[in-house]
């Protein structure tokens, strides 16, 4: 039996934003991911990816291309760059 299946996230959460992107991970999770984002200074757009976090797949227009993604909307940062 593999445990690390039974224990590990089946999805993760996708950030991304014009200068950059990130996911949550094992060891980050959405409150971490958020804040990263903040700190980039611009707004963002949060997806939930119905794959686990290390997953491959791909991206067009800063969007996951992953059957069951959804976009969970736009997150506007306070005091942008």
């Amino acid at each position: 039996m593999d445990t690390q299946d039974e224990t590990s996230p089946q999805f993760h959460f996708y950030a991304s934003s014009i200068a950059d992107w990130r996911t949550t991970t094992e060891t980050r999770d959405l409150r971490a991911l958020l804040k990263i984002m903040d700190k980039f200074g611009y707004d963002y757009n949060l997806f939930f990816v119905p794959l686990p976090p290390a997953s491959s797949y791909k991206i067009k227009r800063y969007e996951p291309e992953v059957e069951g993604a959804i976009w969970l909307g736009q997150f506007e940062v306070k005091g942008k760059k």
